[in-house]
């Protein structure tokens, strides 16, 4: 068995100092001002939630009756809460009534039955697309559930059937999440196409079940349980096609995650920290498989200078073990990609990406709101916000033995305009040049990080 590299061994050192570092700040300093008024919290109203219960608002924020806030942090609890996704407008402000305040979070909710078409190209490189429907049902029960099914037909076919309960058991700050899928996917291994001597499918049949434990706003821990039936050609089989050595792979999966999260408004921030670890064990030497993925994700977002953002992200994935299937290697020009590079694919045991942004608002924000015939108001209502940013990314991929070797890394940079429809997503146009010369222009829907 392969044994821990040194870098991962750095990359576990770095997590642990961290998550002693963080879990001992009560707030994140980053929203706090000398110059900001300041209120008693006498008591906390909502109002707006028609469908979402209070309790759901209530565990966003960082203050409770008795509690002293700053303007500052009434601002930052409101992007908290606008970070649900539940609402299309939220406001969060003081009343004084006599020698009393009464803090206010008004909330307009947004609409929650999403049965969205969809056409979006799989694979750069072949130019090939998938078609389907993405159906979500959030919020269906006013406790921020959701349920979610996507059929996906033509390249890459794919099903998909999942259950969040972020509040399972609200006293005990309990979640569950629960998936099962199916996917037809065309081998994205240029090392494994090579091998087999032409294109080929892999079947993939998983089930999972995560529970989460909320530890405060800003700290959450899972338990993550899975189970994967995986089958390749069982002609020309060749080491690394699987992880058994046959052309099933039934595999069990078992792990933690970590996440810390300091973030105004999750969907595009302007201050705070964001740290994901999941750590994931397969197969437990049953039918010989038996190996490990670990994902870290860390990005820091700083106002600069006015209304000038800085953003920063390092995320790495490492595949490690016995025999490393290659359909679970770790990839780039897929999800993730280096822009400037978007269509050139490197694999190997682990990835290391980073990007820098900075970003400034043209328009900052606004409540828009139309009324369409046959349309509810809820589903015409968004805030609104015009960003123009300026991108550095680099990246690679590489076998764990691999010498790392800053020269080999991709590197673009460029820059852009993003449209934020908050609560539902993001529009990018984004021009990029890499390290040769060369540029692309990227049109993508959500958010770069």
């Amino acid at each position: 068995m392969n044994r821990f590299q040194p870098i991962h061994i750095f990359i576990l050192i770095v997590v642990y100092g961290f998550i002693y570092q963080v879990t001992a700040q009560p707030f994140p300093d980053s929203v706090l001002s000398i110059n900001d008024e300041k209120y008693k919290v006498d008591s906390i109203k909502i109002v707006g939630n028609d469908i979402t219960e209070d309790f759901i608002i209530l565990r966003e924020l960082t203050f409770k009756e008795d509690d002293v806030v700053t303007s500052s942090q009434l601002n930052y609890n409101r992007e908290r809460v606008f970070s649900l996704g539940l609402f299309s407008k939220v406001s969060v402000y003081p009343v004084l009534r006599g020698p009393k305040t009464f803090i206010y979070i008004d909330v307009s909710e947004t609409w929650y039955i999403y049965p969205i078409p969809f056409l979006r190209r799989s694979d750069k490189a072949s130019n090939s697309y998938s078609y389907g429907i993405n159906f979500t049902f959030k919020n269906f029960r006013g406790r921020n559930e959701d349920i979610k099914a996507i059929v996906s037909l033509g390249y890459d076919p794919h099903f998909l059937l999942l259950y969040d309960n972020p509040a399972l058991l609200y006293d005990e700050d309990l979640g569950i999440s629960v998936g099962l899928s199916y996917l037809n996917s065309q081998n994205k291994s240029v090392k494994a196409k090579t091998l087999y001597g032409d294109d080929f499918d892999n079947r993939y049949y998983s089930a999972s079940v995560s529970l989460f434990k909320r530890l405060d706003q800003f700290n959450q821990v899972s338990l993550i349980s899975s189970f994967d039936y995986i089958k390749v050609p069982d002609d020309k089989y060749f080491y690394g096609m699987s992880a058994s050595g046959h052309n099933i792979d039934r595999s069990l999966g078992l792990g933690f995650g970590y996440w810390y999260d300091t973030r105004d408004l999750k969907q595009f921030p302007q201050t705070g920290i964001f740290l994901g670890l999941l750590y994931l064990h397969k197969g437990f030497g049953i039918n010989d498989i038996n190996y490990n993925t670990l994902y870290l994700d860390y990005s820091q977002y700083e106002k600069l200078v006015g209304n000038l953002i800085t953003r920063w992200r390092l995320a790495t994935r490492i595949a490690f073990g016995n025999i490393i299937p290659f359909y679970d290697y770790s990839y780039l020009g897929y999800n993730e990609y280096v822009r400037g590079h978007s269509n050139n694919i490197r694999e190997g045991n682990t990835t290391v990406i980073s990007s820098f942004e900075l970003s400034y608002p043209v328009v900052k924000e606004f409540d828009f709101s139309i009324k369409l015939p046959l349309l509810p108001r809820k589903l015409t209502s968004a805030r609104i916000g015009l960003f123009i940013t300026a991108f550095a990314d680099a990246g690679n991929a590489f076998d764990n033995k691999y010498r790392i070797r800053l020269s080999d890394f991709y590197a673009g940079y460029g820059g852009g305009i993003t449209v934020l429809i908050l609560p539902y997503n993001a529009m990018r146009f984004e021009y990029a040049i890499n390290e040769q010369g060369n540029g692309e222009f990227l049109i993508g829907a959500g958010f770069a990080f």
